[in-house]
């Protein structure tokens, strides 16, 4: 069956609505979504008509793509996640890495998700994965609160998935991607919700004060029986990238191990980390790093902090258990004389 086949049969049940000012990719996202049966009815400008929203009665999802980071940009994003929480739809945004600390920052809705545009992220697929695993999951959430389930609606699901299979295998020859570079599998698939994990885009709220060490001194005054200084971590962090030069890339993806070393190295040198520079030193496409800070978080190996002198900006940092937990793992290293990389 062929991408034109599947019109006749949408991929979701609802339309799916495209916000956006960039008219070649917001076209292009049409084109995408289309083209894996999805609805969409007519694409809009950022600066839309709230009331062109509310008339979207069977939506079921949102897409917007940031281009700039204005007052009319932060607007519709309010009117947005206002909306996408009133009716429990899921919210994808697509922005440049610049923009994601401002936006982070200002969201609290739970069911977003965040694709960055920049880099060689197979960007495509990278739609079409998270608008199909967050769809499911909000129907999930649905089914598990009916007495019965119903079996049309399962095996609609069930179809979808086979569609969004065919379609993406047949999306080799029109990538929206800048390159060919496929995506980390492993955190395409966040965790199942929980009533454990908390509302906010990475799990919980950012809080204005933390049990850890002060920013801002030296590291020798607040961590004098520390087994490894900053600045061997950092020649650590150095030695990994070495093997780039000898070896491809992809064989050493550890975005989780790469924070963790980051997110070390600046508790001991008592400075903070933003979201995007922690992504930068994942070494993995921004949409990746996103999806590993959101589930350590949620896992209590990160925690997030919010800055105090200004709230448009978040930082991550080691949770207070995680870092002894790498404090012990230097001291066995070095007391068995092993080598790290």
């Amino acid at each position: 069956m062929g991408i034109e086949e599947d019109h006749q049969t949408a991929l979701w049940s609802g339309q799916i609505i495209v916000i956006g000012n960039d008219l070649v990719l917001r076209g292009k996202i049409v084109d995408l979504i289309r083209d894996a049966g999805g609805r969409i009815v007519k694409p809009l400008p950022i600066d839309f008509n709230p009331a062109d929203i509310e008339q979207r009665l069977n939506a079921i999802a949102l897409v917007i793509h940031i281009c700039s980071w204005d007052a009319k940009t932060q607007q519709s994003l309010s009117t947005l996640e206002s909306f996408c929480a009133q009716h429990d739809l899921p919210l994808l945004i697509l922005l440049p890495l610049e923009f994601l600390n401002n936006t982070v920052a200002m969201l609290d809705y739970s069911n977003t998700e965040f694709l960055t545009t920049d880099g060689g992220d197979n960007l495509s697929a990278e739609i079409l994965v998270t608008l199909n695993n967050r769809i499911k999951e909000t129907l999930s959430a649905t089914f598990s609160n009916r007495d019965e389930p119903n079996l049309t609606d399962l095996r609609k699901i069930s179809e979808d998935v086979e569609r969004i299979a065919r379609v993406l295998s047949q999306l080799a020859g029109k990538q929206i991607s800048r390159g060919d570079r496929d995506p980390i599998r492993s955190p395409l698939h966040p965790p199942k919700v929980s009533s454990s994990v908390s509302d906010d885009p990475f799990g919980f709220k950012g809080q204005s004060s933390i049990d850890s060490i002060p920013y801002g001194s030296s590291s020798e005054e607040h961590h004098p029986n520390s087994v490894i200084t900053a600045s061997q971590i950092r020649d650590l962090i150095k030695a990994r990238r070495l093997r780039t030069q000898y070896f491809d890339a992809e064989l050493f993806a550890d975005p989780a191990w790469d924070m963790l070393l980051d997110l070390m190295a600046a508790r001991l040198e008592n400075v903070t980390v933003s979201v995007s520079s922690l992504c930068i030193a994942a070494s993995v496409p921004p949409t990746t790093a996103l999806r590993w800070i959101k589930i350590m978080t949620e896992e209590n190996i990160f925690a997030r902090k919010a800055d105090d002198s200004d709230g448009r900006r978040i930082f991550i940092e080691l949770s207070d258990h995680t870092a002894a937990a790498l404090e012990e793992y230097f001291a066995i290293v070095r007391r068995n004389k092993l080598m790290m990389v």
